[in-house]
């Protein structure tokens, strides 16, 4: 059995519930990220891909990479493989999938750094630019609270609607302009926040929920198969 999730974690099975260090390195992952048009503007390209670099190592050195489960118990590892969590023996394990996710933010911490670091980015820029910048405040409130609002499966099933409101939603400041004819400044902004919308988005409905209680408390795991995972970690027997 514990070879059989070793070899799913490679790659499909996911930590969720993240360490502290892991959830500051996402922040400050965040916080680079969000400087990319300063760095721009004033180190040019070769500044732009260094900080996306850097930003992209953080990402990855604080995501989940793979669980295991061996006579240890379950371990989540982290950060490129180099950051391990023992769990212990596994006790009770159930898909959470029915649930809404905004019952597991505390688990879902180090994912939802993201949306909430940049809904406070455009308050932040509302208060300086003014009421143009609205509109992208109202974007990352909708989309924080349909994300933790709603179950996984009903995620999943409007995929399709999310995806485009990720997408399109930040160019809706455009519309005025170019109904004016005036020159819109926002382009950058519009363009960076609906991509990434869409990468937070994908990043919820992508997977499944796997609520597990060890010896070492409980753990969230985001597998892409939640039943193939649960029959192996020996069956669904937690509680609503």
């Amino acid at each position: 059995m514990g070879e059989q999730l070793a070899v799913m974690g490679m790659g499909k099975t996911w930590g969720l519930s993240a360490p502290g260090i892991a959830l500051f390195l996402r922040f400050i992952a965040v916080a680079l990220l969000s400087s990319v048009g300063w760095v721009m503007e004033n180190y040019g390209p070769a500044g732009y891909f260094a900080l996306l670099l850097a930003s992209a190592f953080l990402f990855g050195a604080s995501s989940g990479w793979k669980v295991e489960v061996s006579e240890k118990g379950l371990t989540l590892i982290y950060g490129f493989g180099i950051l391990r969590v023992n769990a212990g023996e596994v006790l009770e394990v159930k898909n959470v999938g029915e649930l809404k996710l905004g019952r597991l933010w505390r688990d879902l911490a180090n994912s939802l750094v993201v949306p909430f670091f940049f809904m406070l980015l455009s308050f932040v820029l509302f208060s300086v630019k003014g009421f143009l910048v609205f509109p992208f405040v109202a974007y990352w409130l909708v989309l924080y609270w349909i994300t933790l609002a709603f179950p996984v499966r009903a995620l999943k099933e409007r995929a399709g609607r999310l995806f485009l409101l990720a997408l399109l939603l930040p160019w809706a400041p455009s519309v005025p302009f170019a109904a004016s004819g005036m020159e819109f400044q926002w382009f950058g902004l519009s363009l960076f926040t609906s991509l990434i919308g869409f990468w937070f988005v994908l990043s919820w409905v992508s997977m499944e929920y796997v609520g597990v209680l060890a010896e070492k408390g409980r753990f969230l795991i985001g597998p892409h198969d939640a039943e193939r995972v649960i029959k192996a970690l020996g069956g669904d027997l937690c509680e609503g």
